[in-house]
């Protein structure tokens, strides 16, 4: 799924964030933790940058903010694990976040740090009330 960067672009702006967490970064109230906080978020966001991610990310900020209707859409249903995961390795690029459904249970796209990417059980939106007669 990708999106108009045009239009992700009047909720984020990369630069103007950017200059944002340096200004914060400067500031006199920030303790020394909040300043490594600051930096790490800026420095995630020039490697998403630098990776060609800036889409991915666009699309997973968008996701996001969508409400969790949208959030636990799912993009792929399998009958079995075994078929679920065989269609996860046959991705190019696994869609990190999206939730497929494994014998009618929804799943997180997920990976380790080493590129081993699984399936973990997703949480289930809330729901609502039910009105009682």
């Amino acid at each position: 799924m990708s999106i108009d960067e045009s239009a992700a672009s009047g909720k984020f702006d990369l630069e103007g964030t950017l200059e944002a967490l340096e200004k914060l970064a400067h500031g006199e109230a920030c303790t020394r933790d909040q300043i490594a906080a600051i930096e790490s978020a800026a420095k995630a966001l020039h490697f998403i940058r630098s990776t060609g991610r800036m889409d991915a990310f666009l699309d997973y900020l968008w996701t996001f903010d969508a409400g969790p209707e949208l959030a636990m859409r799912v993009e792929q249903s399998f009958d079995s694990m075994p078929e679920a995961i065989a269609w996860l390795q046959a991705q190019q690029d696994p869609p990190y976040g999206a939730t497929v459904e494994v014998a009618n249970t929804p799943h997180l796209v997920a990976r380790q740090r080493t590129d081993k990417w699984f399936l973990v059980p997703a949480p289930l939106p809330p729901q609502e009330p039910e009105d009682e007669p």
